[in-house]
């Protein structure tokens, strides 16, 4: 299972809207993701996750999020982005109101872990020709908006 805690939807929220100087994000290119997030100036590392695909672990100011890259074929030429945030078990909330919250989202799923922890994800489609710089910044700042949501929701 891939996971990373997260936490600081508020100073991940300030980076959304504002525009990289790479050109495209392409889930066949991890340093154009990597790229996209140095050059917010948070910091970034291209890794690989536990089945060998790329996947970026991004810090900024307390923040931990992962993006995981998803349609890979031998661990490269992926074709989508997985944005991820795990809480902890601590985190509270009714399976009641995790299933309202759920229903309530056109972006993001939510879901409790085995090990009681509470996982929150955003898949989006890059395709071969990837998406434009000003297109992500709408992604992340989609991510930015369901990661406060979410966190609202909890106890």
């Amino acid at each position: 299972m891939k996971s990373i805690l997260f936490s600081g939807a508020m100073a991940l929220s300030l980076l959304a809207g504002h525009t990289a100087s790479a050109q495209q994000v392409k889930a066949s290119e991890p340093e154009s993701v990597l790229a996209y997030f140095e050059d917010l100036g948070a910091p970034a590392k291209l890794v690989e996750d536990n089945v060998g695909d790329p996947s970026v672990e991004v810090q900024y100011y307390g923040t931990s999020m992962v993006v995981f890259f998803y349609g890979c074929r031998n661990n490269t030429n992926c074709n989508s982005l997985q944005f991820f945030a795990a809480y902890t078990k601590e985190s509270e909330i009714s399976l009641e109101g995790l299933n309202e919250w759920n229903a309530e989202q056109r972006y993001g799923r939510a879901y409790v872990a085995e090990d009681g922890r509470k996982m929150l994800e955003y898949d989006i489609y890059t395709g071969q020709d990837g998406v434009s710089m000003t297109d992500f910044d709408e992604i992340f700042d989609i991510w930015t908006e369901v990661v406060e949501s979410f966190e609202d929701s909890l106890s």
